[in-house]
């Protein structure tokens, strides 16, 4: 017989009387604290448990509400002409699913990196401000990432610039990690904010910031390219190893990406004297880099 099987044969043979004899006989001033104890120990620790799952929930919720995310976004960019002018609609497109910090990097030192380096971008400098052997280690898991990606594609291999850039959020709600991609003849324009200002339109009228973006993207290209000229003595830390004390943040990238894209609606203009002036009082003057006309 199990001892399942005794127990409940015990139990069916007890009656009432043996019951409450048993339940006399009891030490009391031992098994009530005990009891007690016990119940409030429950308690306690169902409270904390509520209390640190509620307070986890709280703080996601407020993390929403306030745009801070951890993605990770690849998004390539194209010019379209609008037909019957001389403009250009604006159009980006994510090249694959969004991923997190967390999943671009196993290594928990380079997250912490990445996350600090966004929270210090502004929109005058979108750029991620990869410094030293870290920051091109951080620079150079991204560009593989998608590199891997795309290197299996059937559209015809192209250069395209790379660069990891993070929103002011003074500007945009939702503050993540994104990875542009630009071919290099149009991240050329986008270096006269003339241009930018007179030629670009939108698919969406928020779309205003992503030229600005790009715009600051192509003036610190061409600052790269500068800088490429006259380059400094490379510090090696071992014979023919290079230290990447200083790199280059935005670098070509040989990739096939679908770039027949349309766009999704009409192109919208943009009030660029409002939103030039709402970016003077946030410290770019655009303007200011404009020659006068001749």
């Amino acid at each position: 017989m199990s001892l399942y099987d005794q127990f409940i044969q015990w139990i069916s043979s007890l009656n009432v009387q043996q019951v409450v004899d048993w339940l006399k006989n009891l030490d009391w001033s031992r098994v009530l604290p005990e009891i007690t104890g016990k119940f409030i120990g429950f308690l306690l620790g169902f409270g904390a448990s509520w209390f640190l799952l509620f307070r986890r929930h709280l703080k996601a919720l407020d993390r929403l509400r306030r745009g801070d995310s951890d993605d990770v976004l690849f998004q390539a960019h194209f010019l379209a002409p609008v037909p019957g002018s001389d403009k250009y609609v604006l159009i980006f497109r994510n090249l694959m699913p969004s991923t997190t910090v967390n999943d671009l990097y196993d290594n928990p030192a380079a997250r912490k990196i990445v996350r600090e380096l966004a929270d210090y971008t502004t929109l005058r400098k979108p750029v991620l401000r990869t410094e030293g052997l870290l920051g091109f280690e951080v620079l150079n898991d991204a560009f593989n990432h998608i590199a891997g990606h795309l290197a299996t594609t059937p559209f015809p291999r192209e250069t395209w610039m790379f660069a990891m850039t993070c929103e002011d959020r003074q500007v945009v709600r939702r503050k993540c990690v994104r990875c542009f991609l630009v071919r290099p003849a149009e991240l050329e324009r986008f270096k006269s904010w003339r241009w930018c200002r007179d030629n670009v339109v939108c698919e969406q009228p928020w779309h205003w910031y992503r030229i600005v973006a790009l715009h600051q993207l192509a003036t610190e290209w061409q600052q790269e390219e500068q800088a490429a000229q006259n380059p400094s003595p490379k510090t090696q830390g071992m014979p023919l190893v290079d230290k990447h004390a200083t790199h280059r943040r935005i670098r070509p990238l040989s990739a096939g990406i679908f770039t027949n894209e349309k766009p999704v609606g009409p192109p919208v203009d943009i009030a660029w004297p409002a939103q030039e002036w709402e970016l003077k009082k946030m410290g770019l003057d655009l303007n200011a880099e404009v020659p006068p006309a001749a």
